[in-house]
C-alpha cells in the first residue's frame, strides 16, 4: 500500500505539475520503500478545477490585504 507523505502543486505557464512523496508498506505495516517520488502534469479538467479553487482560496483568504 502507498501512503502519501507530502504533495505539492507547481504552476508554470498556466499548467499545473503535481508532485508527491510517499512510502510503501506491506500487509504487516512494515515500510518497504521510503520516500518514493512521483509527478505528473495535470491534464484532468476536474483536478485542474480543484487545484484552481485551492489557489483562489489562498489568494482571497491568505494573500489579500
Amino acid at each position: 500500500m502507498k501512503i502519501i507523505r507530502a504533495f505539492q502543486v507547481v504552476k508554470r505557464d498556466g499548467a499545473y505539475t503535481v508532485s508527491s512523496t510517499y512510502n510503501e508498506v506491506d500487509d504487516q505495516g512494515n515500510i518497504t520503500k521510503l520516500n518514493e517520488k512521483d509527478s505528473f502534469v495535470c491534464v484532468d479538467q476536474d483536478l485542474h478545477a480543484h487545484i484552481a479553487a485551492v489557489e483562489q482560496y489562498i489568494m482571497e483568504h491568505r494573500l489579500s490585504d
